[in-house]
């Protein structure tokens, strides 16, 4: 076992980008499997297969850790509101788009969001690249709904951002609502989206 753990060791260190991205991987399995509490440098170097000690060479803490899932969650949300959006040409499909693919994403992987936006990381100091791709997944939204006051125009006193901000609060608090089980939902999947759908509509009526 010991040898096996070293050849591990001795994998990863000729590829050292690859072993960090199996810890973050591991990681991220863990939180949405065990929960928070779980993740422990110590208990993701058991599931990557290396000793306890080869984390540290990739992660300071387990803060440094969590950082590195929390900026994968954001890269993959943002892809997924590029997909959802990427066949769109109307400003505001687009936006419903985007809102509906940030929903799916919440619900689909629950705990990895509450790391994302909750208080674990809040408190501590982000990294660059944890920072930059929180920023590009708040500029899909953004951008969309600059893009539609452009369009449609907006009253004198309205500031864009300040759309943006309200568009990024709702469907942050909707996603909060679902994946607590806030909500009485219809039982049936589709029910459940039309709904959910109709909720980002009236949102949308806001731009006029």
């Amino acid at each position: 076992m010991k040898k096996a753990l070293i050849d591990k060791e001795t994998e990863g260190m000729a590829g050292t980008g690859d072993l960090r991205e199996r810890l973050v991987a591991e990681a991220a399995a863990i939180l949405e499997t065990q929960g928070l509490d779980a993740v422990t440098l110590r208990a993701v170097a058991g599931a990557a297969g290396v000793s306890h000690m080869a984390p540290y060479r990739h992660f300071a803490d387990k803060d440094s850790l969590l950082a590195a899932v929390a900026e994968r969650g954001f890269r993959a949300l943002s892809a997924d509101m590029g997909a959802a959006a990427g066949g769109e040409r109307d400003t505001a499909a687009r936006l419903h788009a985007f809102g509906m693919a940030y929903l799916a994403f919440a619900r689909r992987r629950p705990a990895l969001y509450r790391l994302m936006f909750g208080p674990a990381l809040a408190c501590k100091p982000q990294s660059a690249g944890l920072a930059e791709a929180g920023g590009e997944a708040f500029a899909h939204c953004a951008d969309a709904v600059a893009a539609i006051v452009r369009e449609r125009g907006a009253a004198p006193d309205t500031d864009p951002r300040a759309l943006a901000i309200a568009t990024w609060s709702l469907v942050h608090g909707l996603a909060m609502l679902l994946i607590d089980r806030r909500l009485d939902l219809p039982e049936d999947a589709r029910a459940q989206d039309e709904l959910i759908g109709q909720v980002l509509v009236l949102h949308g009526k806001a731009f006029g």
